[in-house]
């Protein structure tokens, strides 16, 4: 083993720790993750309380670059705000980012586990520009606390490295199955602020757009940038369009979306609306969209197909899909806007 195998091996441990470090939002169905996309979302539907949570896999069942990232929130509108059409949203959610990698494919030179938790919740303030509440511009702020546990399947050492060095036949690590995880200090986020503006143009078209910063006050971690935007309109012959943008920024680095999803509203054996979609991600490549509005539950789907022939040269991941649902609780009517 050469010196710059040696050098590549090292520098993907330390990489991959600090991007899961960095909590990366990397959902394709970025808008039912909620809480988590942006803290201004917190109670910003009608009804007394909303559950959801979101699972995505990527290279399920494969060699190299397993990841399961569950999401998990909680929202509601909680009290009035200062004047009548006003009012104020509490959410909390909580993130598991559990990653595997190792080396090379189908080899365990250097299996290794990252497992990052985070937990948050914040509030948010509604502000009505009308008393119909047609146009509502949002402001919420959060924060968390987040936990980093490192699984390290083999023992590497100066010593082994050195070694490996100076004997290119010797291996480089000693497998080493029982080693603990190493677990570091528990680290606060630091603060979230976001901006969602929503707006009801028409009864067959809506508009929501937000923005939102992360890690503000958080030592040696740089912000990062996240911005979505869903336009829905339903069309004469009862086909829904809903194109939507996302797009983050984290340090020197970018991931965004483009997708399109068509819904129709079906009548039969019960009153719903079926969205089916494409999208593209220069990262991740195509994306594959479901999601079916029943009621007060939603569910969805969704399955991402890296289209570069050579997938550790993008993302290290081949292909990844979500499932979730969210629900909502109304116990009264409510005045609030969606």
């Amino acid at each position: 083993m050469n010196k710059r195998k040696v050098f590549f091996f090292i520098s993907t441990l330390f990489l991959s720790v600090s991007a899961f470090a960095q909590d990366a939002f990397h959902y394709t169905h970025f808008d039912m993750a909620q809480v988590a996309l942006n803290p201004a979302l917190a109670g910003g539907f009608e009804g007394t309380a909303r559950i959801g949570g979101l699972l995505r896999e990527q290279d399920y069942g494969m060699g190299f670059g397993q990841s399961v990232t569950p999401v998990f929130f909680v929202d509601a509108p909680l009290i009035r705000g200062f004047r009548k059409q006003d009012w104020v949203g509490v959410g909390f959610a909580f993130l598991y980012d559990e990653q595997k990698f190792s080396s090379e494919e189908g080899k365990n030179e250097l299996a290794n586990k990252l497992v990052v938790t985070n937990s948050f919740g914040g509030l948010s303030y509604h502000f009505a520009l009308d008393k119909k509440r047609k146009n509502v511009i949002a402001i919420g702020i959060q924060s968390g606390i987040s936990n980093v546990s490192f699984l390290n399947q083999t023992l590497i050492t100066p010593e082994n490295i050195q070694n490996s060095i100076d004997n290119p036949e010797t291996p480089i690590n000693k497998e080493d199955p029982q080693l603990p995880f190493h677990k570091k200090k528990v680290n606060r986020l630091g603060y979230t602020i976001g901006t969602v503006f929503t707006s009801k143009i028409s009864n067959t078209k809506n508009l929501r757009f937000g923005l939102s910063v992360s890690s503000i006050g958080y030592f040696q971690r740089k912000p990062k940038f996240t911005s979505f935007s869903i336009y829905q309109m339903e069309l004469t012959n009862g086909l829904i369009l809903e194109p939507r943008v996302f797009f983050q920024y984290l340090q020197s680095s970018w991931e965004g979306s483009a997708q399109i999803l068509a819904g129709m509203k079906l009548k039969k054996p019960k009153p719903m609306t079926i969205f089916a979609g494409l999208g593209y991600n220069p990262v991740n490549g195509a994306q594959f969209l479901l999601r079916t509005d029943l009621d007060k539950i939603r569910f969805f789907y969704s399955f991402d197909f890296n289209l570069n022939p050579d997938k550790k040269t993008v993302s290290g991941v081949t292909t990844a899909m979500e499932f979730g649902m969210s629900y909502i609780k109304i116990k009264k009517k409510t005045k609030n806007h969606l």
